[in-house]
């Protein structure tokens, strides 16, 4: 048996409910003909007579009571859910969810949380930090924030923070009766605590960058992790240098437990916020961004 559409299954309760069919046309803003063929086409379909039509009157058969029973609560719920799917591109309402880095959850999401989320109250956020790059279509995510290296060229792409620095550090005690590095390729003389994605398996290498010239060194350590706080503590136990945001390290670097080398060698980075291009992007979303450009004037 063929699936009756939706259309038909409105029309008909609309023709029970009002027990005309000028009046479910008028309604519908179809002919009579057309609302009467498509009824008609539904008893075919299921192979009972749904209406009692005559010149003058139009009743509901047992058969159709039966069916206004069944599908009135469903329908409902189907109407339900196509204007909650419709009111979520409309209102500032319902769950965002976001992936990104540690550095980014440090640096932009946890600052602005609080004030974002008493702005607005009809949204729930979710935030799965990952430093690890995932398709964000595939696992559900309305959207996500990675540095600019890393983004699809399929992706909408917002600007967050396009000024963030790096710095490379170490312990004054690693640093005791060791020559301090002065060009990035001294570090190849060092331990060095290394960034490897849990994605490609690669270990990242550092980039470097002075008076227009740029170079990306490899460099070798004991310790390989994709965790950023891990490599910050890799650094302040000794085991050699790392390569981390500079808000990651602020607070050791101000005590003295780790020393900044190759500062007027280290590159600038940025975090986008990054989301799939669709037409009909979801408020929750717009108004995430909007937040964020006003908090960091991009």
């Amino acid at each position: 048996m063929e699936t009756p559409d939706f259309q038909q299954l409105r029309l008909f309760l609309q023709v029970a409910r009002s027990k005309s069919f000028t009046q479910a046309a008028d309604a519908s803003s179809l002919s009579v003909s057309t609302v009467s063929h498509r009824v008609r086409a539904l008893e075919k379909q299921l192979g009972v007579q749904l209406l009692n039509r005559t010149t003058r009157s139009v009743s509901v058969t047992e058969a159709g009571e039966q069916l206004i029973q069944k599908i009135t609560p469903l329908l409902e719920e189907l109407q339900t859910s196509l204007h909650s799917v419709a009111a979520a591109t409309v209102d500032a309402a319902g769950t965002l969810r976001l992936n990104i880095p540690s550095t980014a959850s440090r640096m932009v999401l946890q600052p602005l949380l609080q004030r974002f989320l008493r702005k607005y109250p009809g949204i729930n956020l979710e935030v799965a930090v990952d430093n690890s790059l995932v398709d964000i279509v595939a696992q559900g995510f309305d959207a996500g924030i990675r540095y600019d290296h890393v983004l699809a060229e399929d992706m909408v792409v917002v600007p967050v923070a396009t000024q963030l620095r790096f710095v490379i550090v170490a312990t004054p005690e690693y640093l005791q009766g060791r020559k301090l590095p002065a060009h990035p390729h001294d570090l190849l003389e060092h331990e060095c605590v290394n960034y490897r994605s849990a994605q490609t398996g690669s270990l990242h290498r550092w980039d470097f960058e002075k008076a227009g010239k740029q170079m990306r060194v490899t460099v070798k350590g004991r310790l390989a992790t994709n965790d950023v706080e891990l490599m910050v503590r890799g650094a302040l136990d000794g085991f050699g240098f790392a390569y981390v945001a500079r808000s990651s390290v602020e607070q050791y670097l101000q005590r003295g437990e780790l020393v900044e080398v190759l500062d007027d060698w280290i590159a600038h980075s940025a975090l986008y916020l990054y989301y799939f291009n669709r037409t009909n992007t979801p408020k929750k979303l717009r108004v995430f961004i909007e937040f964020l450009k006003e908090e960091f004037g991009t």
